[in-house]
């Protein structure tokens, strides 16, 4: 059953989220963009040699052709969840977790209600509390975790080290898989996971938790959950990463993540199970770009085929008051011949 929000949710005009997820527009249509990722080509050419006559023929050899990486991101097989086309919304309509006055995951139609504005909860949608970063798959379910606010009353430490399922269909939320903390969590850092990324090659949802670190101890972990089977396939220790995002490049697919402690962004290898693999590396820090506080990488995405995106907040491991938010957007090019991201441009927050 749906319920409007406005009903059943007290007024939070004071609040608003310091960790949200942006909104993420759906297309008119659920069509399905190709996957764009790790394209391997292998063709079969028969050589024959020459012979002198009367030689028997010898059987053609066959060679294989240069390995073809398409660079890019991997996540283009996205798309809205199936329940909308029931829902009656606008072509502007949005999922959001950041709206000041409602509690967990919603849909924000301006042009619903005649052009008034008309904000959908389905009534499972607040039963983690607080909501941070989400995602959809290629069937449109939409991933989500839980970030406190202000309060730990909706969000106590031992519930954020978990992601959430919202069936494209049904529209239900419910849990979807707990991940394991290094240590207990904690009320000096309330925080689990807040950051997701999808690979559409490999049926991957990778996630950053920064559950059981602490401001001296760094025991964070990055995780891959295979959605095939709804279980955790692997996981990286002893990072505190909050963006995530998976990118095909000239030495292969790597996922990329911002760190929670410096104003760097680092990157590990994957293997084509999706699994990590190497050792991480420095990509670049954005530290001169970005001045004032401690600006992390909350969120990165990619843009077009070569661009990233990062959008920056400050972040002390503590509970802020979403209204002293201020963020700033990085823009980087990715420079195939040498293999790195270069720096573009920043938008600053107004």
């Amino acid at each position: 059953m749906a319920k409007p929000a406005a009903s059943n949710k007290k007024k939070r005009a004071s609040q608003r989220r310091s960790q949200a997820g942006e909104g993420l527009a759906w297309p008119a249509r659920a069509a399905l963009v190709a996957v764009i990722g790790l394209a391997l080509v292998v063709a079969a050419v028969g050589l024959l040699r020459s012979r002198p006559q009367g030689e028997a023929p010898t059987t053609p050899t066959a060679t294989a052709a240069p390995t073809v990486v398409v660079i890019g991101p991997v996540d283009g097989c996205r798309a809205g969840p199936r329940f909308q086309a029931s829902l009656g919304l606008g072509p502007r309509a949005a999922l959001t977790t950041a709206l000041t006055d409602v509690k967990g995951l919603a849909v924000l139609d301006p042009d619903g209600n005649e052009g008034q504005g008309r904000v959908y909860q389905h009534e499972t949608w607040d039963d983690a509390g607080y909501l941070g970063p989400f995602i959809t798959d290629r069937h449109g379910h939409i991933y989500t975790a839980p970030v406190p606010l202000v309060s730990l009353v909706d969000n106590p430490p031992e519930q954020q080290n978990r992601i959430y399922r919202v069936d494209s269909d049904t529209q239900e939320m419910a849990l979807y898989v707990e991940l394991p903390w290094a240590q207990p969590p904690s009320g000096a850092n309330p925080f689990g996971v807040v950051g997701l990324a999808y690979d559409c090659e490999t049926e991957s949802l990778y996630a950053s938790s920064l559950a059981g670190s602490t401001a001296r101890q760094e025991v964070g972990r990055l995780f891959r959950v295979d959605l095939t089977t709804g279980q955790v396939a692997a996981h990286h220790d002893g990072v505190d990463a909050m963006g995530l995002a998976v990118f095909n490049g000239v030495d292969g697919k790597r996922l990329y993540y911002g760190l929670a402690r410096r104003p760097e962004v680092w990157s590990v290898g994957l293997d084509p199970a999706g699994n990590f693999v190497g050792e991480p590396r420095r990509e670049f820090s954005y530290g001169e770009h970005a001045v004032g506080g401690r600006r992390t990488a909350r969120r990165i995405r990619f843009q077009g085929g070569d661009t990233m995106v990062l959008n920056l907040m400050d972040f002390n491991y503590t509970l802020q008051v979403a209204g002293q938010r201020r963020e700033d957007v990085l823009f980087y090019r990715y420079d195939p011949a040498a293999a790195r991201w270069d720096f573009v441009r920043i938008e600053a927050a107004q």
